[in-house]
């Protein structure tokens, strides 16, 4: 009787002995989607809007003050607005799902 093969269940790049094939810089190029784009382009938006709003700004809130660069209090703003609205759709979804029971 013979020995079963033991296989690899994903390819690494070739059998032994060869090497796996090197990926061109058109290759890569054709693997940059839409994502990457916007995600680069958020990413040169947010560095100049952070440039352009290094002013100080004084923040009175309940009693405390602060003083804060105008670009990161307005980041604040939107990373709470964020979650805020996240919470309340997470919300809303919970009491639909359990009004549709």
């Amino acid at each position: 009787m013979s020995e079963p093969e033991t296989s690899v269940p994903y390819d690494l790049g070739g059998t032994e002995g060869t090497k796996p094939k090197e990926r061109s810089f058109v290759d890569l190029l054709r693997q940059i989607n839409a994502r990457m784009v916007l995600g680069a382009l958020a990413a040169i938006a947010l560095i100049v809007f952070i440039a352009q709003n290094t002013d100080e700004t004084r923040v009175n809130f309940l009693g405390w003050d602060w003083d804060l660069p105008l670009f990161l209090l307005l980041l604040i703003t939107i990373v709470l607005s964020v979650v805020c609205t996240e919470i309340a759709s997470w919300y809303m979804g919970r009491r639909r799902h359990r009004r549709n029971r």
